[in-house]
């Protein structure tokens, strides 16, 4: 056997064993994820857990966000509109900003996001949290919600109406409120 025909049959077993791999572990990934939906269908504690622990915890939409946008323009958006009307009178709310608007106001996104967590917030009542894909976490407080849990919604669509004649809003990066002083 020559050089050449000894590095030719070496690269196609390379080529050969790359695929195999491939497909063992889009093999194993499928697997695990059939697997994962029979237990989470038959199981509400393992359901929360996945929901709670797994997905609200260790999941960061913005990052993969990111990945995507250098491939692909499906998370693209116009620009931003403005939430509320300069009008409505505002006031400083623990984290975050109060808006006093009229009863059932409809409440929109101010940002394009993924919808990551909706529930009862201490002192903010029903809440709404969406992971902007910018990175920041947009908290709407004392809402009756639209959406659902991980719906993407494009900037400016209504996500909800207030729950009376306020709401709250409180905008997150790093696990850390941004404030005007910040």
């Amino acid at each position: 056997m020559t050089y050449e025909e000894y590095k030719s049959n070496n690269t196609k077993k390379n080529k050969s064993s790359i695929l195999n791999k491939l497909l063992n572990k889009l093999f194993t990934v499928i697997i695990f994820t059939i697997s994962v939906i029979i237990i989470s269908n038959y199981s509400e504690t393992f359901r929360n857990f996945l929901i709670d622990d797994v997905l609200n915890k260790s999941m960061d939409f913005s990052k993969v966000n990111n990945i995507i946008s250098k491939f692909t323009s499906i998370f693209e958006h116009n620009n931003t509109e403005m939430v509320i009307k300069e009008e409505n009178k505002q006031e400083k709310y623990k984290d975050g900003i109060k808006y006093y608007v009229s009863n059932n106001s409809s409440v929109k996104l101010n940002s394009s996001g993924i919808v990551t967590y909706i529930g009862n917030k201490d002192d903010y009542n029903n809440t709404v949290i969406v992971e902007q894909s910018n990175g920041y976490y947009a908290w709407y407080g004392n809402i009756k919600e639209s959406v659902k849990l991980y719906d993407y919604i494009e900037s400016g669509n209504i996500i909800g109406t207030t729950n009376g004649d306020f709401y709250y809003y409180v905008l997150y990066k790093d696990d850390k409120p941004i404030t005007n002083e910040s």
